[in-house]
């Protein structure tokens, strides 16, 4: 019989919180939860946070 056909596919059990993103979510996959939601990545949670990079220091002044 074929391996290929003995591989296991893991279900997929959500999509990425960010709407950037939508990647599947994998059962078994490392993700983080954020209320109910999931995000994929580091840098999928940064985005949905709404969280920039900046150069501290040179940020404009709140207005």
């Amino acid at each position: 019989m074929s391996k290929v056909l003995d591989a296991v596919v893991p279900d997929v059990i959500d999509y990425c919180a960010n709407e950037e993103c939508g990647a599947e979510i994998f059962a078994g996959q490392p993700v983080t939860k954020i209320g109910h939601e999931l995000v994929c990545s580091g840098k999928c949670l940064m985005q949905k946070l709404g969280a920039v990079t900046i150069i501290a220091g040179r940020e404009a002044a709140a207005q």
